[in-house]
């Protein structure tokens, strides 16, 4: 998720360009942990003691709730002070946290990710960590990340520590006659990522290499719109007397997602308007069946749903999907189901109108995925690229629920290798792929 300067809507009620938020357990005292998505962030403090960062660094994590950004003269972005590669421990610098085991979590993925993602870290300021954030949300007053623990969790009393809210946006959808899910898989169908929702039966403890695959699939999506709003060939050009927010307004010319409008702008109104209600709370003038959504979805560049929201979101679904294929060998589900009719429902209750896995090999996503991937890690993809065109997309079973459909395509087209599903469905799952970053 992204909130932009000068956008506010995130402290409003059912307010923010991007961020998430929560409601609260029935404790009063509680709920002003996180109001409609602003997490209060009240007991951060440096994952490092050491850390030369660490007054500059709180002072900016939080100074966007009082409408002012970070100024380069006290904290200037990570590529900015650092012109080679990145090292987890530069990362580690820049780490803000509420308990001192999400930081252990959080670096213990850091420590394995290939150099060229290390460095996707360079337009940060920040990367907070704490027990209010939910969902994560990238902040452009800040350029920083804060990241949802629910993400890091290994064991129970970690969990514990998370405050428990539902985010923000969950009853959004509620008026519309379709629900919008998107899942990674193998080629087999089985999950690449595990859910991050804690079941004292099937999902009560996590290793790192559980933990991995999902906190990669945001990360990579959070580090898209911070490489977005300020590309890597700007870090060197940053006027030092302002704040990092006047210089990311400053160069909107130059943003990711202005250069993929002018070269591939999306052209399904019906699911912007639609992605307004879904995603934003937004009054609905108009509704469309899972069927009508698809036919819209499918011969469009979109590569999940959420991309229709801003022009922020279509950047980071882009780039999230191919991260994903290059990482994991993941390919994406994506499909708009019928809303559910009861209220203890499962999630074959959500029957599919139109699906598709693969999304990412659709003709009008490639050019479109390539454009934001090669901005992003500046490397020539043609090749990789290649690879993914001649992979093809294939329509998830019409009429199936959604988790029945997981395992009912098999297609040699876009086998690459096969993995063993690394947990079994629940009931808890599909709540993890309902809503977006």
């Amino acid at each position: 998720m992204t909130i932009t300067q000068g956008t506010h809507r995130l402290a409003l009620l059912m307010a923010a360009v991007l961020a998430a938020g929560c409601g609260g357990d029935g404790k009063s005292s509680e709920r002003s942990l996180n109001v409609d998505g602003d997490p209060l962030l009240a007991s951060l403090q440096p994952y490092l003691s050491s850390s030369q960062y660490g007054l500059a660094a709180e002072d900016c994590a939080v100074i966007y709730k009082q409408r002012q950004s970070c100024q380069l003269q006290d904290i200037a972005p990570l590529g900015y002070d650092i012109q080679g590669d990145l090292t987890p421990d530069d990362i580690a610098q820049r780490l803000l946290v509420s308990h001192g085991w999400m930081g252990d979590s959080f670096m213990d993925v850091v420590r394995d990710l290939p150099q060229d993602v290390l460095n996707l870290f360079k337009p940060l300021n920040v990367i907070v960590l704490s027990l209010d954030i939910r969902p994560s949300f990238y902040h452009t007053d800040t350029a920083g990340i804060y990241i949802d623990p629910r993400y890091l969790w290994r064991n129970q009393a970690e969990w514990n520590d998370i405050y428990q809210q539902q985010d923000y946006r969950s009853g959004f959808a509620d008026v519309l006659p379709f629900l919008a899910l998107q899942r990674y898989v193998y080629s087999n169908g089985d999950y690449v990522t595990y859910s991050n929702t804690f079941d004292e039966y099937d999902n009560y403890w996590r290793s790192k290499s559980e933990i991995a695959p999902g906190l990669f699939n945001l990360l990579v999506h959070e580090l898209a719109h911070a490489n977005d709003f300020l590309p890597p060939d700007q870090l060197s050009v940053l006027d030092v007397s302002t704040s990092i927010g006047k210089n990311i307004k400053q160069i909107k010319g130059n943003w990711i997602q202005t250069s993929l409008q002018q070269a591939h702008a999306l052209s399904a109104d019906s699911l912007q308007l639609m992605a307004e209600s879904y995603f934003g709370g937004a009054s609905a003038s108009t509704t469309m069946s899972p069927e009508q959504a698809g036919s819209a979805f499918e011969p469009d560049g979109g590569a999940d749903f959420y991309g229709y929201y801003t022009g922020a979101e279509d950047v980071a679904m882009l780039f999230e999907a191919y991260m994903m294929w290059r990482e994991y060998e993941a390919v994406s589900d994506v499909a708009f189901t019928s809303s559910p009719k009861v209220e203890n429902y499962s999630c074959d209750d959500l029957i599919i109108g139109w699906g598709q896995r693969n999304r990412l090999a659709q003709k009008e996503v490639v050019p479109r995925a390539r454009l934001v991937s090669e901005s992003i890690l500046q490397q020539d993809l043609s090749a990789e690229f290649a690879s993914i065109a001649s992979s093809m997309p294939v329509d998830l079973p019409y009429g199936y629920g959604w988790c029945q459909a997981r395992t009912a395509v098999m297609s040699a087209r876009f086998e690459r290798f096969n993995r063993q599903a690394p947990v079994a469905d629940n009931s808890q799952r599909y709540l993890d792929e309902m809503l977006r970053h």
